[in-house]
């Protein structure tokens, strides 16, 4: 199996896991913003230790110094929203909302780097959001 799958495949399992112990956390009485800066603090502790022992001399580039910070700034939006979802709403209904969030990367990605769009990988888009919408739907 490539590095890249491998890598994939973790993060996957590790952003679910994450989610269900937001849930969890939240659950239990704590408020959603506070929960996010506890969580950001652990996350900004976190990324200082990978960057001290995974790149001795870390490059910062014109490119990070303006896109991190967007890029940042969605994420911020886009958990938080998730962690008010989820202190009153079921994980397993509103987590793959938030998830869908692909399908935006993958049509800007074929604007934005010119990446193609195939029949697979375009019905895969499109079983994938059926997907969501039948986990978000009460019958």
């Amino acid at each position: 199996m490539r590095n890249e799958l491998m890598f994939a495949i973790f993060g996957m399992i590790a952003v679910g896991v994450a989610d269900l112990l937001r849930r969890r956390g939240l659950v239990s009485g704590g408020s959603p913003v506070t929960y996010m800066a506890v969580e950001s603090s652990f996350l900004a502790l976190f990324s200082i230790i990978a960057l001290l022992v995974l790149e001795r001399r870390p490059t910062i580039t014109s490119g990070i110094l303006t896109f991190s910070p967007m890029s940042g700034l969605l994420i911020f939006a886009g958990i938080l929203a998730l962690l008010f979802a989820l202190s009153d709403g079921e994980a397993n209904r509103f987590v793959p909302i938030t998830r869908m969030g692909f399908v935006v990367t993958f049509l800007l990605a074929t604007f934005v780097f010119g990446e193609s769009i195939t029949l697979p990988k375009a019905l895969g888009v499109v079983l994938a959001a059926l997907a969501v919408i039948l986990l978000s739907v009460d019958f």
